[in-house]
């Protein structure tokens, strides 16, 4: 009586061998929860030891026809299930690095992007503002700082007097830095809402 065991697992592996379902059936039975704690203790996550137990047997399946015994069987079934689980191990320290790094550089990244969309709406404003000004008070602001002109230069090419050029000037820039200290304390105000 005590050879029929083994009589039986071996009859299991001629049918799994075969491809048979209920040789399949055997090694399910026999492996999985085992499987499945084995790579629980590796990896400590309960539903991907359990995917990682349920990969290996599907691997096996794929290879029935290359086992002739329970033994190498049961090796086949460790050592994927071994190697799963570390490999799962090295994923989540890549991702766990990966967030990291993503979480830096979307710090890195936001701070210049938000001082990039500051600046733009500034020169934006600047340039809107620049357009409400009038015409000859436009042109001396234009010349000066856009074209870096210096104010005996503007007064030189406009045929005007250089007090008149500094207080159109003067001018210019207190209406565009109104303007500015406004549209940058909207910004700002909108911006904790973002």
């Amino acid at each position: 009586m005590p050879s029929r065991p083994q009589e039986t697992a071996r009859e299991f592996v001629q049918s799994f061998q075969r491809g048979e379902e209920k040789g399949f059936n055997f090694f399910f039975r026999e492996f999985y929860a085992a499987l499945t704690y084995f790579s629980y203790q590796i990896i400590k996550d309960k539903p991907e030891a359990v995917e990682i137990a349920g990969e290996a047997l599907i691997k096996l399946w794929e290879r029935h026809a290359n086992f002739d015994n329970i033994t190498s069987v049961k090796s086949f079934l460790y050592t994927t299930a071994r190697n799963a689980s570390l490999n799962w191990i090295r994923q989540e320290k890549k991702n766990a690095q990966r967030a990291k790094e993503f979480a830096y550089l979307n710090d890195v990244i936001e701070n210049p992007i938000t001082n990039q969309i500051v600046e733009a709406e500034t020169f934006r404003e600047i340039f809107l503002t620049l357009e409400t000004l009038p015409p000859k008070c436009r042109q001396i602001f234009r010349m000066h700082y856009l074209e870096g002109k210096d104010y005996n230069q503007i007064a030189k090419e406009l045929n005007l007097s250089i007090k008149t050029i500094y207080s159109q000037n003067a001018r210019a820039s207190l209406l565009i830095r109104q303007r500015i200290v406004f549209a940058l304390s909207m910004i700002a105000f909108l911006g904790k809402f973002i």
